[in-house]
């Protein structure tokens, strides 16, 4: 790319935009080009997004509604944006952004890639709003230039629902982990001493907080010495959020520790022996990409995403989605682990995440689509 050109990021959260896609955006801006992030403003991650030297246009979208006429202002106030920036390219991120991206794109002749992060609530849960959404997809997810999937299960699922024509799919190697960022550090606990078992990420039932806390509960009783956190929002808009009241109710029991929201979670990785994530599916789950750079052992459920990440036996443990005592076994087997096998265990997930997901390699396919796809 010899000129500057516009590429705009476009999500539904400008923390997924500035956590996940940091790499790229710094990379582009330091070669010249303009870079245009279009979410709703938070108050936190605009400002992260503009110290890195992108621009941020607030757009009113809620994650939430399903009202009519709310949706139809978000989509034409996205097609107003693409109108007034012109971006050369433009990457829509979440379902809504990938939807509204791909109608936004086709009125203004914007050349669009719509990336699949996951297949989410609409693919876990059956209604109307699924079959609308599904439909959508369709319809939409045509007018895009390329369609990419973080995990081959996701594409898989699109393709045998005909949702999207094979010719322009490409999987991207998750979003990529920056490995000098989240760089190894030593285990703090021991056999012994105890371990601590963290889950990060948004409080959703769909994430397996549920199973999480009552697995705590079992391996608690087994392991009296094991200690275990949640780090992550409650009250999220998701319709399967964790209240924060239940969240108080936990810690009161005694169960659990609540973490909160932090801006920088290699602090609580580091402090952690091993790091759980029961989701019910994921596209490429980022805590457990960070933890294992970090040299931590993980467990997970052995599903979409997930099973990418954890090599069974080798880097972590992987138990049945759904299943609290699955994951109770799974974090008990972890608990009772000799120290220098739990080591290697996190050494060999080390060497997994450097060979498939750093952040590089990502960046690389970003750089190398924008040269194929503007003229």
């Amino acid at each position: 790319m010899s000129r500057s050109l516009t590429i705009t990021f476009c999500c539904n959260t400008a923390f997924a935009i500035a956590n996940f896609r940091a790499g790229v955006i710094r990379t582009l801006i330091q070669q010249g080009h303009r870079v245009v992030v279009v979410a709703p403003d938070d108050g936190v991650y605009m400002g992260v997004l503009r110290d890195m030297g992108a621009e941020c246009i607030a757009w009113s979208l809620s994650g939430r509604s399903t009202q009519p006429l709310r949706e139809w202002s978000a989509l034409n106030e996205l097609t107003a944006i693409y109108r007034k920036v012109k971006p050369n390219l433009a990457f829509n991120y979440t379902i809504k952004s990938v939807i509204y991206g791909a109608i936004a794109a086709r009125r203004t002749g914007v050349p669009t890639v719509s990336v699949i992060t996951g297949l989410g609530y609409v693919f876990l849960n059956r209604g109307w709003v699924s079959s609308i959404a599904r439909a959508l997809y369709a319809r939409t997810l045509r007018w895009s230039r390329e369609v990419w999937f973080l995990n081959a299960d996701d594409e898989e699922t699109f393709q045998s629902l005909g949702l999207v024509e094979g010719t322009r799919v490409r999987r991207l190697p998750g979003e990529g982990v920056n490995m000098n960022h989240f760089a190894l550090q030593p285990l703090p606990g021991s056999l012994a001493a105890g371990r601590t078992f963290l889950m990060i990420g948004r409080l959703l039932r769909d994430k397996g907080v549920l199973e999480f806390v009552e697995a705590a509960r079992r391996v608690h009783k087994a392991c009296p010495t094991t200690r275990f956190q949640l780090l992550g929002a409650a009250d999220d808009e998701n319709p399967t959020a964790i209240s924060r009241k239940q969240v108080d109710e936990w810690v009161a029991e005694g169960v659990v520790e609540y973490l909160g929201v932090v801006r920088d979670v290699r602090p609580s990785i580091a402090a952690a022996d091993c790091v759980v994530l029961p989701s019910y599916r994921e596209g490429a789950p980022r805590s457990l990409l960070e933890a294992a750079s970090m040299g931590r052992p993980l467990v997970a459920t052995n599903v979409p995403g997930c099973r990418d990440v954890v090599l069974p036996e080798v880097s972590g443990f992987l138990c049945e989605a759904r299943n609290a005592q699955s994951l109770a076994d799974a974090m008990l087997h972890a608990a009772t682990l000799a120290d220098e096998a739990f080591t290697a265990m996190g050494l060999q997930g080390l060497d997994h995440v450097a060979k498939t997901f750093d952040e590089r390699v990502v960046v690389q396919n970003y750089l190398s689509t924008i040269d194929r796809l503007v003229p």
